[in-house]
């Protein structure tokens, strides 16, 4: 049978075993989409609770009988059945299930998923490191962000949320001064105007690359109004954006140092190509959210002239890759891109 003619057969939500990638914690994500066809399985892992159940109640079935290569006529398909709902969790279940169809489609054709979206995908890609669990007012602080700039990593990304206005500061100035570059700063979307206002300021621009989702609302009213009360101050965002429409609207009028997005939550890789395209015609700088990692490789090293150094989550992406039959670890700054179909990676049973 001829690829284009091989549909999706099966859609599943499997519970991964927590022998082999746990013992689990809090907040880690247990579940595994799964899709088949012509006897070959695709997936995509880990994944949380409530999208997986949104895939396993109600998107699945949306996707059955698709063709496995028409990835944008299986988007149009899962976010019609969404409705008004598309966003958010609906979008993350969409996105999930977006790159375990990927995944099937790269196993189907014996590639990877970045030889199927680029000809002549990069070997290796470049990555940056966030530690936002990290205080940078403790004693270990100093020591954690050398050993962790001393790994080769792009540059570095650390919190600051709860501090003072002169405080931040002065920490975002101590963390430049351990790492011995710049770091970009995320504020987890909780300075809002008047704080980030106050900080901008402060802020030096040989110290701080960007301030990351400094207000709680990502829209063009709200960063309109930052940029013109915050001249100069380079802002970063993108993962709570849902629609590729208010993307090209913020990356117009914003221009942002930085677009963040995330390559699941915005709907998957398919999505994310739309949104790779928006910000090459914007000329933003794209930097892949960390949350969906191994997606966000497989779509820099297809498009390296638009995605830059992609987030590694230092914490938290080890424990999920626990979930994964193999790793895919930082050396001197880079990852190098999985040569196995498909994503590259097998669930761990």
């Amino acid at each position: 049978m001829d690829l284009a003619d091989t549909v999706i057969e099966r859609v599943r939500v499997e519970r991964l075993d927590e022998s082999a990638a746990g013992p689990w914690e809090a907040g880690d994500s247990r579940f595994a989409v799964v899709v088949e066809a012509r006897g070959v399985t695709g997936v995509f892992a880990p994944v949380d609770e409530l999208p997986a159940a949104l895939v396993a109640t109600r998107l699945g079935q949306s996707a059955l009988r698709h063709p496995v290569v028409d990835h944008k006529g299986l988007l149009r398909r899962l976010l019609a059945e969404l409705g008004p709902h598309a966003a958010g969790l609906g979008r993350w279940a969409v996105g999930a299930l977006d790159c375990a169809v990927w995944d099937l489609h790269g196993r189907l054709a014996d590639l990877p998923v970045a030889a199927l979206l680029s000809d002549r995908p990069a070997r290796r890609v470049p990555v940056y490191a966030s530690w936002l669990s990290l205080d940078l007012t403790s004693a270990s602080a100093a020591e954690s962000v050398k050993a962790t700039a001393g790994e080769g990593f792009a540059f570095t990304k650390w919190a600051l949320r709860d501090a003072e206005v002169g405080e931040v500061a002065l920490l975002a100035e101590r963390a430049a001064a351990w790492a011995r570059q710049s770091v970009a700063v995320d504020a987890l979307g909780t300075w809002g105007h008047l704080r980030t206002m106050e900080v901008g300021p402060l802020l030096a621009p040989e110290a701080v690359r960007w301030v990351e989702d400094p207000l709680a609302r990502t829209d063009r009213a709200a960063y309109t109004h930052l940029r013109a009360q915050a001249e100069g101050l380079r802002v970063a965002f993108g993962e709570r954006l849902a629609h590729v429409e208010d993307a090209r609207a913020l990356l117009d009028h914003c221009r942002p140092e930085a677009f963040t997005f995330d390559a699941v939550w915005c709907g998957g890789i398919t999505e994310a190509r739309g949104w790779l395209g928006v910000a090459h015609d914007a000329r933003v700088p794209v930097h892949l959210h960390g949350r969906a990692f191994l997606p966000a490789v497989h779509l820099a090293a297809a498009f390296p002239h638009v995605a830059g150094a992609v987030e590694y989550q230092v914490m938290w992406e080890p424990r999920r890759q626990r979930a994964l039959g193999g790793t895919l670890q930082p050396d001197g700054g880079h990852v190098v891109l999985p040569d196995r179909p498909g994503l590259g990676m097998e669930v761990r049973r």
